[in-house]
């Protein structure tokens, strides 16, 4: 459990929770493409329930000053409705991490531009099962404490509200895997980092590589295309990695009801895609590449092609010129 104080006031508490929600729409709004998956309609569902966590406590804020249990009836309620929203919140981050992972695992290779009835039914069942499962499990294996009063100050009450364990376990799994990726791909990504260029081809600004390594063999076609993930992936995220580096270094984790947010799924979204985008690669057609749903990293980056080569200031196709083939990153 997790040991959380609040002032008998509560200002803090709700410019957090209306900070929260704020971002989460903001996201959502501008990042409209990851709404077509599962986790993607996971966030609208999470969103909705920041908002009733945030209208509860503006109701309760507004309630009369009387004791009852030691606490005033106002900081009372707040304090179970934290807890008991923290403790569906806390459950709910392997769930989705998995169902999500087994749907674009099943439908990455088939996206349309638009969805069909089926998967949207699918998808919002899936939603409203995974809340009533996580409010049936909170409510039958969790204990809610009272609020205690500290021997501080007689206006500051201790609230136990359980922390976001799960959230930390995938965060540091994440990280282990950049690692692992990094030292696998090391020489590949400092080759593709050295040899990059952006020049401009039948009218459009293209990124391109003359990557010795990129002859498209199985083998190493698959650890370019590793390389390129995880290189979008990291340069995408970069921020809200060493964000999370941090919180994984130094332990310290956050209350379940701030630690499950839109932010979060969206870089657990990325990661996902990217995974299953490596795993599958030769059966994603390029045509699907811009219907992935992600808002954040441009997947049709990480593709292998085999492009005209510029050389003296001209384009050639490969075959009319010898030198390395041409990696698009």
């Amino acid at each position: 459990m997790y040991l959380f104080q609040i002032f008998n006031n509560r200002n803090l508490l709700l410019i957090i929770l209306f900070v929260k929600v704020i971002l989460n729409w903001l996201i959502l709004s501008i990042k409209r493409r990851m709404l077509w998956s599962l986790i993607g309609h996971f966030c609208i569902s999470l969103s909705l329930m920041d908002v009733a966590l945030f209208t509860s406590m503006m109701i309760t804020s507004f309630f009369k000053t009387c004791d009852i249990f030691g606490a005033p009836i106002g900081f009372f309620q707040v304090c179970l409705i934290l807890q008991f929203f923290s403790n569906v919140y806390s459950v709910l981050h392997f769930p989705i991490c998995l169902l999500s992972g087994l749907d674009y695992l099943v439908n990455l290779r088939n996206l349309s531009k638009s969805i069909s009835v089926f998967r949207r039914i699918l998808y919002n069942f899936t939603v409203v099962f995974l809340w009533i499962g996580a409010i049936v499990y909170a409510s039958c294996y969790y204990n809610f404490n009272l609020p205690m009063l500290t021997t501080l100050d007689s206006m500051l009450y201790q609230c136990d509200v359980p922390i976001g364990i799960q959230s930390l376990v995938l965060s540091a799994l994440i990280l282990i895997t950049l690692v692992l990726v990094t030292i696998y791909c090391w020489s590949n990504l400092t080759s593709l980092v050295r040899s990059l260029h952006v020049d401009t081809y039948l009218n459009e600004v293209v990124m391109w590589s003359s990557h010795p390594a990129a002859q498209l063999q199985p083998q190493s076609s698959k650890k370019q295309i590793l390389t390129n993930v995880a290189m979008c992936f990291s340069v995408t995220w970069m921020p809200f990695i060493l964000l999370q580096l941090t919180i994984v270094l130094i332990w310290a984790p956050l209350p379940a009801y701030m630690d499950l947010n839109v932010p979060w799924l969206c870089f657990i979204n990325s990661f996902l895609i990217g995974t299953v985008y490596w795993m599958n690669h030769k059966d994603i057609p390029p045509d699907v590449i811009p219907l992935i749903p992600d808002g954040f990293c441009h997947w049709d980056c990480c593709k292998l092609q085999q492009v005209p080569l510029k050389y003296n200031g001209k384009w050639f196709q490969d075959n009319e010129i010898k030198g390395p083939n041409i990696l698009m990153a």
